[in-house]
């Protein structure tokens, strides 16, 4: 018996593919138009702010003028939550790091925290930590030819070298400046003792250093026991502590084998 063909199987699969594509081309279309028109609804308005930016260039340790910042409108988003929103707030206080035309201006960028101040004691954009060090301000007066000849500015590190005049002869007795005069005797000394401050400021000779609370209490005891302070200036890579020996008279006599003076002899007139 010869058995007869039956395609209905097959015009059912092709009428499942044909509904799929339909189905396809519809969801494909509802996407389309919503990526492509969805955007167009009725939407309300950006929300704007106020901020300062420069309108020209502004170095850093320069107090900012009128001239230098101006107010401009921008879409609010939280890359401008930090900037400035008046100028009065901005205006003579000390920029902290090189501000471009155009960029805004916020709280990190600036290095003093009240109008009118030169410097601040905090590092631009630094945080207080209240279990950080006890950070001061302290001045110390050095003349010219003892601070790398004037040409200290804001920003750099310096040690502190002091020369005192030391007397092993105080406090003791009669008996014991005896003693003591056989091995030493009264004189200049020399050290350093305080590396790595920061010039945060400048009046003349008299400099303004950032110091931890201990560090101010030294010199302030230095200065009152009448040290004379020499300011070298450190390399911005160098981060080491310094050991050395000091230095007195005897010591340099020995080092540099000087001559030490002696009274002259006269030879005695003929009779």
């Amino acid at each position: 018996m010869e058995l007869e063909y039956n395609d209905r199987s097959t015009r059912r699969s092709k009428l499942y593919v044909a509904v799929g594509l339909v189905v396809a081309l519809i969801v494909g279309g509802l996407v389309f138009a919503l990526l492509r028109f969805g955007n167009l609804a009725p939407q309300g308005p950006a929300e704007m702010r106020q901020v300062v930016v420069a309108v020209r260039e502004i170095p850093p340790r320069k107090p900012i003028e009128e001239g230098d910042v101006a107010m401009r409108s921008v879409p609010a988003d939280p890359t401008n939550e930090s900037a400035f929103t008046r100028i009065d707030e901005v205006l003579g206080r000390l920029s902290g790091v090189p501000i471009s035309t155009g960029q805004m201006v916020t709280r990190t960028m600036l290095a003093s925290n009240a109008s009118g101040q030169a410097f601040s004691i905090l590092e631009p954009g630094q945080e207080y930590d209240p279990n950080g060090p006890h950070l001061r301000a302290v001045s110390v007066s050095v003349p010219d030819e003892r601070a790398v000849a004037g040409t200290l500015v804001a920003g750099q590190r310096v040690d502190l070298i002091v020369t005192m005049a030391i007397n092993p002869e105080i406090g003791q007795t009669a008996e014991e400046a005896a003693l003591t005069t056989a091995e030493f005797i009264p004189g200049p000394s020399t050290k350093v003792t305080l590396q790595m401050l920061t010039v945060l400021s400048r009046n003349g000779p008299i400099y303004i250093l950032r110091a931890d609370l201990a560090t101010a209490e030294k010199i302030a005891e230095l200065v009152a026991a009448g040290g004379q302070f020499t300011m070298v200036l450190r390399p911005e890579e160098d981060g080491r502590t310094a050991s050395t020996d000091g230095s007195t008279i005897d010591t340099l006599l020995d080092e540099f084998d000087f001559p030490v003076p002696r009274p002259p002899v006269f030879e005695s007139p003929a009779p």
